[in-house]
């Protein structure tokens, strides 16, 4: 073979291999040229804004590091509006925008990498009201109307909820003037956006939440033109920054009070309160999320080498979420028929059986049936709980199932609101002593299910991290450690 032929031809793919790694294109002279995106916003703070004449943020800093580390030229441009730079990015080239929300009908629309920031949206009131906060979704929407930025995230997803007591804004700024003087009593906003966006000390002395309703997450949304590999370095560089704890350093910079557990982790875990299983203890910075399946959850990560932060939010959203976001996973989640091909599985990591429970001395007769059950003027149980899918699916007609945790379902039966509960046995036993009230100012009836706890996690979540949880519960069963964690917790209660 000419020895010439074979140097050039090794040199020419030496340099097609560095321009890979460096996220290299030839120009029309053939000269290797860094890949440039067109990263464009809108002001959002504390993610994306202007201070001191330079573009700065959560997400901005995030971002800008990670394409630095991925090779990528960043030529960044405020949008004038939301749509403006939305579209662009959805029909341009080369392009990226910041602090896009990842949701379920925008997933296929973009590349993704992140997420470089977490939010909450909530509705807010300012002032006095008449109710007593918090209120359920369906309450939340007979208040007054609601000051809402058209086209956004925020606003999509109570549209998807049944909200029609909103009124529409072009901008977040128009939005918040009217709010602050009173214009509007109402507004959906991201909490950290909200916070941030309004006076010193004016959400302490005039603002209340109405209710919390979805937490989102913001990644960089890349036009679908962007090369893959492009797309994969900057999603690498951003776990790198989260492991090694770049992303807490950022955040904080912009937000000093924001708690560990709303600083986005590698993997996204949620989870309800619901003792014993998992629950918040104290307030504030002081604040903890404690329970059996937090300290299983907890252990099968520290095997892995990085404990992710744990999400406490409402059975809703937790469930709800990982059913499109990667990378993420809700726990404890009954594993049944209908949610099997939903999620990847993760367990056992506890087992219960469900009863129909009744006040003692309610004069209800022993309930053998089902068809008994359904002829009670009325069953409570948690909203979207697998207890709430088994009622629907067996056809039940007398389900309350307004109450958002477990606590509220009780209460339900305690003030004589429903002559019946549904629910499980350890939350029951757990709940009752809580309460200080003892089991037997209840009627337990007939079982009804045996059930299995599980992590349950998004489709998208790699299969080998999934695959790797697995083996680390299992070596958890085999030595022992979880025998510790399922005593302290049940004790004589038989484990899963």
């Amino acid at each position: 073979m000419n020895k010439n032929f074979l140097s050039r031809s090794l040199t020419l793919l030496l340099l097609s291999f560095l321009c890979i790694l460096n996220s290299c294109e030839n120009n029309n002279e053939g000269e290797a040229t860094q890949t440039t995106i067109k990263l464009t916003g809108i002001p959002f703070t504390p993610n994306c804004y202007t201070a001191d004449g330079k573009v700065v943020g959560i997400d901005y800093d995030i971002a800008t590091a990670a394409l630095q580390q991925a090779g990528v030229k960043v030529d960044y441009k405020f949008a004038n509006s939301w749509d403006e730079g939305y579209n662009a990015t959805l029909n341009g080239k080369n392009r990226a925008m910041l602090t896009v929300g990842y949701s379920a009908d925008r997933k296929d629309q973009f590349k993704w990498a992140g997420p470089t920031g977490q939010g909450i949206y909530g509705i807010f009131c300012n002032g006095e009201s008449g109710y007593s906060f918090p209120l359920s979704i369906e309450a939340s929407k007979t208040i007054g109307n609601i000051a809402v930025v058209r086209n956004w995230l925020e606003t999509k997803t109570l549209e998807d909820l049944g909200f029609h007591n909103l009124t529409y804004y072009d901008t977040y700024e128009a939005a918040l003037k009217d709010f602050m003087d009173g214009t509007v009593k109402y507004i959906s906003s991201d909490f950290y956006h909200l916070l941030s966006s309004l006076p010193s000390g004016y959400y302490m002395d005039n603002v209340m939440i109405v209710t919390r309703y979805q937490t989102v997450y913001y990644y960089i949304a890349f036009s679908k033109d962007v090369d893959d590999a492009v797309v994969a370095k900057c999603q690498s560089a951003i776990e790198t920054m989260i492991k090694n704890k770049t992303t807490v350093a950022i955040t904080r910079r912009y937000f000093s009070i924001m708690p560990d557990d709303y600083i986005p982790g590698t993997i996204q875990l949620f989870t309800e309160s619901t003792p014993p299983l998992s629950y918040v203890i104290g307030k504030d910075t002081a604040r903890s999320i404690i329970g059996s399946s937090v300290d299983v959850v907890n252990e099968i990560q520290r095997r892995t080498g990085y404990v992710n932060k744990i999400n406490v939010t409402t059975w809703v959203d937790a469930y709800s979420t990982p059913l499109y976001l990667p990378n993420s996973a809700v726990f404890t989640t009954a594993r049944t028929a209908e949610r099997e091909n939903k999620f990847q599985w993760v367990g056992p990591i506890n087992k219960d059986e469900t009863f129909i429970y009744t006040l003692a001395g309610s004069g209800i007769d022993t309930i053998r049936t089902l068809e008994q059950a359904k002829a009670l003027p009325s069953i409570a149980t948690p909203k979207e709980w697998f207890t709430h899918e088994f009622l629907r699916n067996n056809n039940f007609t007398n389900i309350v199932a307004t109450a958002i945790t477990s606590q509220d379902a009780l209460d339900q039966l305690i003030n004589g609101d429903v002559q019946a509960l549904y629910m499980s046995s350890l939350d029951m036993q757990w709940l009752v002593k809580q309460n200080g009230k003892s089991m037997s100012d209840f009627t337990q009836h007939m079982k009804v299910s045996d059930y299995e706890g599980y992590i349950a996690f998004s489709l998208t979540t790699p299969a080998t991290v999934v695959e790797q949880w697995q083996r680390n519960l299992d070596a958890i069963k085999e030595d022992g450690t979880f025998d510790t964690i399922w005593e302290k917790w049940f004790e004589g209660t038989p484990m899963p």
